[in-house]
């Protein structure tokens, strides 16, 4: 017998439809049996989709797949003895109670060394509006220009500097760090935030489009 989720058209093969749908998670009550479905052409049943039964992925559908997964972008600053701060993509909240957020930081970057150093990280939230700024504080390392040079930035309590005009600014407590191969996977805690509402939060898609202009 032929099943038919009525959410997602998804056919389920059995004397039972399945406890829920493999694509869209409803319950096996949302299934329906197939108008004559036992009489059902073996053709028809080839041309159904079959969970598992597509050819094995290969490298390029996976980078694909994980290219489409979506980031805004962020700059990250530090201050351990001297300043600095990358723009980055991997931020994201964990929980809201406790406050906590994960960084992904590379290693061999400055910001990182600062981070590790100090056990603080600052993340500012640009918008649309603040393209400079993620070219400013990306391309090229804190180690070779004072990336501040110019701006106008506040500072925290903490010593963390901030660059002005941006969506949202936050200040974060590391409280522990998983190595992740080429990069540090940093588990903060939120201890201040400033909101400034200015335009919308800049993607890491769209910034892509514009990032030469």
């Amino acid at each position: 017998m032929i099943w038919i989720c009525n959410v997602c058209g998804y056919r389920h093969e059995g004397p039972e439809p399945p406890e829920s749908c493999p694509l869209c998670g409803v319950a096996a009550s949302e299934f329906e049996p197939e108008a004559g479905g036992a009489e059902e052409s073996a053709e028809a049943a080839a041309a159904s989709p079959v969970i598992g039964a597509a050819a094995p992925p290969v490298e390029g559908d996976r980078r694909k797949a994980v290219a489409a997964l979506t980031y805004g972008l962020y700059v990250i600053t530090a201050h351990a003895g001297a300043d600095n701060g990358q723009t980055a993509n991997t931020c994201f909240q964990i929980t809201s109670e406790p406050l906590r957020l994960a960084l992904g930081i590379n290693k061999k970057n400055y910001t990182h060394e600062l981070i590790t150093r100090s056990g603080m990280a600052g993340i500012t939230v640009l918008s649309e509006d603040n393209i400079e700024l993620a070219r400013n504080f990306g391309y090229s390392s804190g180690r070779d220009r004072d990336k501040f040079a110019g701006l106008s930035a506040s500072r925290s309590g903490a010593g963390i500097l901030y660059p002005d005009g941006a969506l949202a600014s936050v200040e974060t407590r590391v409280l522990s760090a998983t190595d992740a191969g080429t990069h540090t996977l940093f588990l903060c805690e939120v201890t201040e935030a400033w909101y400034g509402g200015r335009g919308e939060p800049m993607t890491y898609a769209w910034f892509l489009t514009r990032k030469r202009g």
